[in-house]
């Protein structure tokens, strides 16, 4: 009996110390699947465009019309990209603009590689870093547009390198 009680515990040992705190949903550590919000929208050169005095790298302090871009990573490794961002008009002003893409997704190492379809007909391959467990991915474009304000405050783009930063 002493042994029967013994061997009891035992296998109660074990079966508890196979579970840790690391199965809880909320850790994804590695995980690419889920939904990843944009948090940080950095320029090569500061701007001022809501035009309050500050200047910053982030246009997310800048103007709120991306703070809806969001990427969704499905396990049949298909993702949905919501993209949101400040549209410059040609007769300098400005507006939200938003458009949903749909495509798919591969990984490699620490890069997920998302490939879409534009309005064209062609292929836009975007790669990300992955860092922080996977809970981060950035992009970095090295040359693009993004908005900035000219000497007579009409909305214009600057030609530079952005990083989008996008947070699980």
């Amino acid at each position: 009996m002493k042994n029967l009680r013994i061997l009891a515990m035992a296998a109660l040992a074990i079966t508890l110390g196979s579970c840790s705190s690391d199965d809880n949903s909320d850790n994804n550590s590695g995980s690419i699947e889920g939904t990843y919000e944009l948090r940080e929208f950095n320029t090569s050169a500061a701007t001022d465009f809501n035009q309050d005095g500050t200047s910053s790298t982030n246009q997310m302090s800048e103007t709120n019309c991306y703070n809806d871009s969001q990427l969704t990573f499905r396990s049949d490794n298909t993702f949905t990209y919501e993209i949101a961002y400040l549209s410059v008009n040609a007769d300098a002003s400005s507006s939200c603009t938003s458009y949903e893409v749909d495509g798919t997704w591969s990984a490699t190492n620490n890069t997920l590689t998302a490939t879409y379809e534009n309005l064209e007909g062609d292929d836009v391959v975007i790669n990300f870093a992955r860092t922080d467990d996977g809970r981060t991915l950035t992009e970095t474009r090295t040359l693009t547009n993004y908005p900035d304000r000219n000497s007579d405050g009409g909305a214009v783009t600057r030609l530079g390198s952005v990083q989008l930063v996008f947070k699980k």
